[in-house]
């Protein structure tokens, strides 16, 4: 391996870099395994749910603050009430419409 070295200003003089003894980057997550209810997979690891959630789509409920699920459903239900009943009916009948040609 190289060797580095530096100017040591106590001894006033060059001496050998000490090597960092650097440890695992990784942590170990640990978590009970469940069967998914999209696809009945076995899910054992974090990186099977990332896989399995990448793959279908989806995000767990857990990652998400309280606070911003519950700004999402206030937003979602601004949305909802604000275009009224009549406009969702006319925007379903032309989506059926549409669809029927």
């Amino acid at each position: 391996m190289k060797k580095t070295y530096v100017y040591d200003p106590i001894l006033k003089k060059v001496v050998e870099k000490p090597r960092k003894s650097v440890g695992s980057t990784h942590a170990i997550h640990t978590m009970e395994e469940f069967i998914s209810p999209i696809d009945q997979s076995v899910i054992r690891t974090p990186s099977d749910l990332a896989r399995h959630n990448k793959k279908h789509g989806v995000t767990d409920a857990r990652d998400y603050s309280p606070q911003f699920l519950e700004k999402a459903q206030n937003e979602r239900m601004r949305l909802f009430n604000e275009g009224g009943k009549q406009d969702r009916i006319n925007d379903l009948n032309l989506a059926y419409e549409k669809h029927r040609r």
